[in-house]
Formats: structure tokens, sequence, C-alpha cells
């Protein structure tokens, strides 16, 4: 497997130019070095905690948990009628204190905050780290767990992902390798859109043989805080943190060159899935 290109010290003018134009994803090392949160992270997980603290409204957020056996992987029972985790929503500090204290346990539940969207529950965060390059559209989401795995899926939108804290694992497909990525059920998945049905931690390619083939497509990101990724639409990810405390937070945005729910692109894929599934 290969690696995304690299950039170092890029100057945000050149985002869109150089980086977004491409339609390939990217590793933008120390993109967000700069930011207060990443700053405290490097410090210490504590210092990370009470700065967040400091900045958290009583906001209800998206929480998941899934059991110590499940691994932090997100995914279906094994009779495929419901997913293996449960979901809640309580304020960000409940969950930094459910994660001080797992972090505690030989072999902890897995938490995660997933999507939340950062103007409600951290408001001032925005203003305070400042992500550059990105059209005001792009509003900034939360992502603050433990470790967690998602599954291969697409995001319908162009992606820019920073690491605040701990480390975070991009595996990254082409669209066109949808045929070899076993796509689950359409229309009932734990993320907004379908998901690869392949265990990439441990491969059954009895059941999955073109999974070798995906992976030969493969690009492989390993972030550290202060990096960010850029993730053209329509690629698929799967991602994995590891550790105590993770913090992330990404940016979704759609311009004259991305590909919405009415593109050709965007049906043609849809398409493709309907007709693996048929």
């Amino acid at each position: 497997m290969n690696t995304p290109i690299e950039y170092y010290d890029l100057d945000p003018a050149r985002f869109f130019s150089e980086v977004a134009a491409s339609y390939r994803p990217a590793i933008l090392r120390g993109f967000v070095r700069h930011w207060p949160a990443v700053r405290a992270a490097q410090q210490s997980p504590e210092a990370l905690c009470q700065y967040v603290l400091g900045l958290a409204s009583n906001a209800e957020v998206d929480s998941v948990m899934t059991p110590p056996a499940e691994r932090g992987r997100l995914f279906y029972k094994p009779d495929m009628e419901g997913f293996n985790f449960v979901r809640n929503k309580v304020p960000v500090a409940r969950v930094i204190e459910q994660l001080a204290r797992y972090s505690q346990f030989d072999a902890p539940p897995s938490v995660a905050v997933q999507s939340a969207l950062i103007d409600d529950c951290l408001p001032r965060f925005p203003l305070e780290n400042v992500a550059p390059a990105l059209p005001p559209s792009a509003r900034p989401r939360l992502w603050l767990g433990n470790t967690i795995t998602t599954p291969a899926h697409f995001d319908e939108s162009y992606n820019l992902a920073c690491v605040v804290s701990g480390a975070r694992r991009f595996t990254l497909f082409p669209p066109g390798q949808v045929d070899n990525l076993y796509i689950g059920p359409l229309d009932f998945a734990p993320t907004p859109t379908p998901i690869s049905m392949v265990n990439f931690r441990d491969p059954d390619y009895a059941q999955h043989p073109r999974f070798r083939e995906a992976l030969q497509h493969a690009l492989v990101a390993d972030l550290l805080p202060g990096d960010a990724l850029y993730i053209p639409t329509l690629w698929w990810h799967h991602v994995q943190s590891t550790g105590p405390l993770n913090m992330m937070v990404n940016y979704w945005w759609k311009n004259g060159q991305a590909v919405d729910s009415a593109s050709p692109a965007f049906d043609a894929l849809l398409a493709a899935l309907k007709a693996l599934n048929a």
C-alpha cells in the first residue's frame, strides 16, 4: 500500500489551487499545529481535557459506545438486525468524564463523539482554532473518543480532517474500488453512507477475495497531532483511532467542483452500489 502525497508548511492559498483541485487525497503535515487545542494536547491529555472543558457548553452531542469485546469496531450485530453499539445524547463534559474513567481500564468500552457540530457544543473553539483556506460554510465538527474504528465509507462532500490529539490511520480507496470493498446494506448502515463489510484488522479472504485487489489501490495515511488529511468526495476511507484520548476536527464543504447528490457522478456511484446489492 502507498501513502498519499504529503505537503509540509503548505501555504493555505495553495490548498485549493494545488491540493483540492487534484482529486487525490493529501496529507498536510503540521497544517493546524498552531491551534491552541493542539498545543494543549502536546502538553498532556489532562491539559487538552481542561482546554475542551473550558470551551464546552451544555449542549448534548451524539455519543456511541461499544462493549470491550468489539475492540472499538462500529459494525452490525451478528444477525444484521441492529448495530453493535448504543447511542446516547450527552454533553461533551460527560464524555470526557467517561474517557478519563475508562483510561484506567485494561479493556475499556469504546466511547466516541461523532460529527458533533462544534458551533453548538464548543462555541468558542472556531474563534480560537481557525482552519485556514476553507470557505465560511465549512463548519467544524468534533470527533472525540478512545479506540474506535469506523468501517470504510464515503462522504458526499470534500473533507478536511484535522487531528488534535492521539493517532489516526486512514486507509483510502478511489471510488472505482467499490466492487472490491463488499458494500453492505444501502439503507441500513452505522454511518450516513453504506460501509464495507470487510474487517480490515483481520480480513477473511475466503469470504472477500476481491479485497486483495482493493488493497493494491489503497493509500494509507498515519496522522499525528497538528496534521490534516484532505479527502476528495466519494473516496472510500476506513478510519482507526487508538489510545485513551483521540480528538479530531473535520470540515465538510461543497463548491463548484464538488459532487453533490444531484450530480451524475454521485448518481452513477449509487447505481453501482445498487447493482452490487441486487
